[in-house]
């Protein structure tokens, strides 16, 4: 186990990812200006309603805030071309913390994800290819990383995705309530809006929903389901993004997938002129944030949630 959590693998998933993150940060953080939400959420109202313990995180006044996402922005954009990576990653990191936690009106379990995610990624080597820095220090340029890197990120859309499933286990969905409200303030024309009320139909999008979530992993794990996975993937994703509109989260989530194809699968898709990995020694920088990081980590990661089933 060890030997197979610190062997060289092609780092081609996590630039990509590193890539995809950013451009979807910026994203976010930009589109917020745009849609008003900034304006409505939190520049607009009187009073917000900070996170407990958190009272003392409050918006900037006057038109500051749109200052604020549009700096997130730009660090996005650099996180993207990987321009000072820890730099960047991690101002982003703090600042959407901040948002996160000093309003809670307008909560969405998305931002608590990609909040996880960009703390994951400031903790690992995701600008030792294809970037700015690497460019102007080839000395940390690298082709490589240890195969654990791609594995904490598997391990974390694991954990989203079990406990999406457990969290569908009650009445409210299995009946079909939840979903029949949300499909029905979703829709605006008449033909969707008959089709949401149908019974087949919205019993059919709370079932499909369980077993999505319960499956998706396991089937992109496995080789000869992992393309059938990816293309459930695109279906449900998408029909997500119209129908919910929930912004960057179902390209946020597909963009995991880089993680389950084999590295040099990913290099030959994405960096023909990458070169190809030979070397075989186990690599062990780093070793001690996998450790005393990553496995403290997850074990919160895993129990934390259960709290709420005790």
């Amino acid at each position: 186990m060890k030997n197979r959590l610190f062997a060289p693998i092609d780092n081609a998933p996590l630039i990509i990812f590193r890539i995809f993150l950013g451009l979807l940060l910026a994203c976010e953080t930009f589109g917020a200006i745009l849609t008003g939400w900034v304006t409505n959420v939190l520049v607009k109202p009187r009073f917000t309603f900070a996170h407990i313990g958190m009272e003392w995180l409050q918006p900037l006044p006057g038109g500051g805030m749109y200052y604020y996402f549009a700096a997130m922005g730009v660090l996005g954009l650099l996180v993207m071309i990987g321009f000072k990576y820890r730099w960047s990653m991690g101002l982003f990191t703090i600042l959407w913390a901040g948002v996160y936690f000093m309003q809670k009106t307008s909560y969405n379990n998305h931002y608590y994800l990609l909040l996880l995610v960009c703390l994951i990624m400031l903790l690992l080597p995701a600008d030792r290819y294809a970037s700015i820095d690497a460019a102007r220090n080839p000395e940390i340029k690298k082709f490589t990383m240890p195969a654990w890197c791609s594995w904490v990120m598997i391990a974390q859309v694991a954990i989203v995705y079990f406990y999406a499933t457990v969290a569908k286990f009650y009445p409210g969905w299995l009946d079909g309530t939840f979903t029949r409200n949300l499909l029905e303030q979703s829709f605006e024309q008449p033909f969707l809006l008959e089709l949401a009320g149908q019974k087949w139909f919205y019993m059919f999008i709370a079932y499909a929903g369980i077993a999505f979530d319960g499956l998706i992993i396991p089937l992109l794990l496995y080789k000869r389901t992992r393309t059938i996975a990816f293309l459930a993937s695109l279906v449900f994703h998408i029909f997500n993004s119209v129908t919910l509109e929930i912004g960057i989260f179902p390209f946020f989530a597909l963009s995991f997938v880089v993680f389950f194809y084999p590295p040099e699968k990913m290099r030959r898709i994405f960096f023909k002129k990458k070169p190809v990995v030979t070397d075989d020694a186990p690599i062990y920088e780093n070793r001690n944030i996998l450790y005393y990081f990553f496995i403290p980590y997850f074990i919160v990661q895993l129990l934390l949630p259960l709290r709420h089933h005790l």
